[in-house]
């Protein structure tokens, strides 16, 4: 999500009137169907704290409650339920979920502070073809404080569905690499953008800024900061691609360059040994113009789809297995509220490398799809994800809201995610020698996969004291992999 902390507390403290994508409500046959807590009918009225583009959990939702949605079935069957909350409170809870006289509920044992779950009530509910009323409680037992959780949505599947697409995404999984993954000593993830300045005056134009991209120093600092694997961000915030793809010009025109810079940077490390992946941001509202011509908004989600997959698919068969990976950031804030196409969206991502890895960012909430390899894992310091990741499970999670993926982790150097400030150095890393190898040495105990994302100029230098402590850092920990 890459927020700052100020965006951070708006997002928690600044209820939004009116979200900007509306669902239409169908509950699908052959698929998941995402239902947002934001999007029915909560007690008190209460509304999701959210910002931007995002659609996130309905906060203090209170333990006796009840929210409703309107729905239109498209097909009478039995579907299973999961649903998204945070057990944050001090009590066992009873959940249900209800059309007219059928009923499905399972008990949730007592959490401990942030646990996120995707909780799924015990038999199916049935459905009869035609518009329904769903009411979802969540009670505790009597005599219970009053408390408050958090909840993000519920999820109807039909059973034989949710069971074929469970066997496609470990197949899918089962030919990933996360050995090499694994196996690197840390990573750097580099947001190059179309907002990203210079050291020293107005920023060029970003065509001019892909061509003047400076190749060499970039991977002289990464080949001396013992990184080996990059992530380097495509698109965040605004659309742009620092390639020339036809995909993007079509839905788009001028968003892309002339200069194959992704190729020329996967050339250039892949000729050290070191491995690229990418980020890529489905769009903002900081692009206005981008959802407008992408369908960003539109209730029907075909035309958006389509064009995410159609670029996505270019870049992939173009670098085929020069490019290791994709980062896709706000999967479970973004991609997951218009119930996208999981299943597709994943094998485009893995258009000419079926072992490469992708992740959707699901921030601090549950993962929001299994087609996926790893866990993003934005800003987290805590190498055993709460409990979730143990000794012995060799980086792949075995517990929790992200188990089967494997754990990798994001965390800021310096100031920021971004460089953007005008006329400004990049500022000193947050943490000394003996912090790094500190985090360096839990997270490697555990096989969890550190990316740290350093600030980077126009120019594509990063900040010499970074690289430098990094390059202390390769030495202390033995210069190799392990």
């Amino acid at each position: 999500m890459k927020l700052a902390v100020p965006l951070l507390f708006l997002l928690l403290a600044t209820p939004l009137a009116q979200a900007a994508f509306s669902p239409d409500f169908v509950v699908k046959s052959d698929d998941v169907t995402v239902l947002m807590a934001a999007d029915g009918k909560n007690p008190d009225n209460r509304k999701a704290w959210i910002n931007d583009h995002r659609r996130l959990q309905v906060k203090d939702w209170p333990v006796g409650g009840q929210t409703t949605w309107e729905v239109e079935v498209a097909e009478s069957g039995d579907y299973s339920i999961n649903v998204l909350f945070n057990h944050g409170v001090q009590a066992d809870l009873h959940i249900s979920l209800s059309c007219g006289a059928s009923r499905c509920e399972s008990r949730s044992q007592r959490g401990r502070g942030q646990d996120w779950r995707r909780h799924s009530l015990n038999g199916t509910l049935p459905l009869t073809k035609g518009k329904q009323t769903l009411t979802l409680q969540i009670t505790a037992p009597e005599g219970s404080p009053a408390e408050k959780l958090e909840l993000l949505s519920i999820e109807l599947v039909r059973p034989e569905v949710q069971r074929r697409q469970h066997e496609a995404a470990l197949r899918m999984r089962s030919e990933a690499d996360t050995q090499w993954f694994r196996n690197a000593n840390y990573g750097l993830m580099l947001h190059w953008t179309s907002e990203v300045t210079p050291r020293h005056g107005a920023p060029k134009p970003y065509n001019e800024a892909v061509r003047d991209f400076d190749l060499q120093t970039f991977v002289r600092q990464v080949v001396r900061s013992g990184a080996k694997f990059v992530t380097l961000t495509t698109s965040h915030g605004q659309m742009f691609f620092p390639a020339p793809l036809r995909s993007l010009d079509k839905i788009l025109p001028g968003r892309t360059s002339e200069r194959d810079l992704v190729g020329e940077v996967a050339d250039a490390l892949n000729a050290q040994g070191i491995r690229l992946m990418l980020y890529y941001h489905l769009g903002a509202n900081s692009d206005a113009t981008w959802q407008q011509a992408s369908g960003f908004f539109k209730t029907d989600t075909t035309e958006f789809w389509n064009n995410w997959t159609a670029v996505i698919a270019e870049a992939g068969a173009r670098y085929g297995n020069k490019l290791a990976g994709w980062w896709f950031d706000d999967g479970t804030a973004n991609y997951y509220y218009r119930s996208a196409p999981w299943e597709r969206l994943a094998s485009v991502a893995k258009a000419g490398n079926p072992k490469r890895l992708i992740c959707f960012n699901p921030w601090i909430l549950p993962s929001a799809t299994e087609f996926q390899d790893y866990l993003a894992g934005e800003g987290n310091t805590d190498p055993t994800l709460g409990g979730g990741l143990k000794p012995g499970d060799h980086g792949r999670i075995s517990s929790g809201a992200y188990a089967g993926l494997q754990a990798s982790a994001a965390i800021v150097m310096e100031g920021d995610w971004n460089h953007t400030k005008r006329d400004t150095e990049i500022g000193p890393p947050k943490m000394k020698l003996e912090q790094l190898q500190s985090t360096l040495s839990r997270f490697q105990a555990l096989e969890n996969v550190l990316m740290f994302n350093c600030e980077i100029y126009q120019d594509g230098t990063m900040s010499p004291a970074t690289v430098e402590l990094l390059h202390s850092l390769n030495q202390a920990s033995g210069a190799t992999a392990r």
